[in-house]
């Protein structure tokens, strides 16, 4: 008799330790969304923002990379990203489109280009379906701020919730990147 009290003992302290187990999975999952940052950059600033995000809030981080690269002159590629807004080009990307259904939260990086985002962007957007999804949106400028491209984003993107933007400064380089941190927290993303 008391060695079936004790197998039943032990089978129940096993389910109970399974079950906790499964319950603590399931609290973490709730606990921290699944975060995926996506950063498209030029010049470096929307990289270096892109990683401090993924510093502070962790997830994962894909760059969106075009085909055909943008050339290294500055006045070169103003002229090229100016070509492609008046033909409403989709520059394509020869960055695989991640599997968004793994994430609850996407944060989009990327430069402000003559008041707008950047084509390859729209590349991103109009490829993927961000419905549902948590849309944290911060850009990089060289004095614009968010130019129109938030607005650009909740057209694009109308069923996603969209969470406060936020713009760095980016101008040869970010100078305010502790700016970061204090946006993620205010939004809930700073672990």
């Amino acid at each position: 008799m008391s060695r079936f009290s004790r197998r039943t003992c032990l089978k129940a302290a096993s389910c109970a330790t399974a079950l906790s187990l499964l319950g603590g999975a399931r609290a973490a999952d709730k606990a921290e969304p699944r975060l995926l940052t996506v950063y498209f950059s030029w010049s470096g600033s929307s990289k270096t923002v892109a990683e401090e995000v993924q510093r502070l809030a962790g997830g994962d981080i894909v760059r969106l990379e075009t085909v055909e690269p943008y050339p290294e002159s500055y006045n070169d590629t103003v002229e090229r990203s100016k070509k492609e807004r008046e033909a409403n080009a989709r520059p394509a990307l020869k960055t695989a489109l991640p599997d968004l259904d793994k994430y609850d939260t996407i944060v989009l990086a990327h430069a402000i280009w003559s008041g707008c985002m950047p084509m390859p962007v729209r590349t991103f957007l109009d490829a993927v379906d961000l419905s549902g999804k948590r849309v944290a949106h911060v850009t990089t400028h060289g004095g614009s701020g968010l130019g129109r491209s938030h607005v650009e984003l909740a057209q694009i993107e109308p069923e996603a919730l969209l969470l406060e933007p936020h713009d760095v400064y980016g101008w040869h380089g970010v100078r305010n990147l502790e700016s970061v941190g204090a946006w993620l927290k205010r939004i809930g993303l700073a672990r």
